[in-house]
């Protein structure tokens, strides 16, 4: 008898496939599309990515369709798939690596190498990051992130 298939799938894969994604995005500069268009391509209806100039011009017949919507979150490169620019850790490594221009290419690379193994030690280094800079600022006075929260936790202030 074949083993069961789990119910719930693996959320490291999804955030494997999120991760190269991403990073391919950014490595050849393409941002998610906002709007999108219906068309047809070999016969079948499709929606395909379009411009907000596109869509500003809805006189010509074609159906437009906004994919960003107001109050949601958005990543500027995958879209509604907010998975890698709400993970912190993810985040922290990419702002220590960003300085180089050329770092995304040989990032790309890693990623579709093997991606599962790109986004444990990536995490593994943004952790060291985070940890480093909460150190940093325990050492120097400087409030910690509970007391931070506090802080800012009041309405009308923290960051817009």
């Amino acid at each position: 008898m074949r083993p069961m298939k789990p119910l719930i799938p693996d959320p490291d894969i999804a955030a494997g496939h999120a991760l190269r994604r991403y990073v391919v995005a950014r490595a050849a500069g393409r941002t998610a599309s906002e709007y999108s268009r219906g068309d047809i391509v070999d016969g079948c209806p499709v929606w395909v990515a379009s411009s907000h100039v596109e869509a500003a011009g809805q006189c010509d017949g074609i159906r437009f369709k906004r994919v960003r919507r107001p109050g949601r979150p958005w990543c500027k490169y995958l879209g509604l798939d907010v998975s890698i620019a709400s993970d912190s850790a993810l985040q922290a490594f990419f702002e220590v690596t960003e300085e180089d221009p050329h770092a995304w290419n040989a990032l790309a690379i890693e990623v579709s190498r093997d991606r599962m193994k790109a986004l444990r030690s990536w995490r593994s280094r943004g952790r060291e990051v985070l940890s480093r800079i909460r150190a940093a600022r325990t050492e120097a006075g400087m409030p910690t992130l509970p007391e931070l929260a506090i802080k800012y936790g009041e309405r009308g202030k923290g960051m817009r």
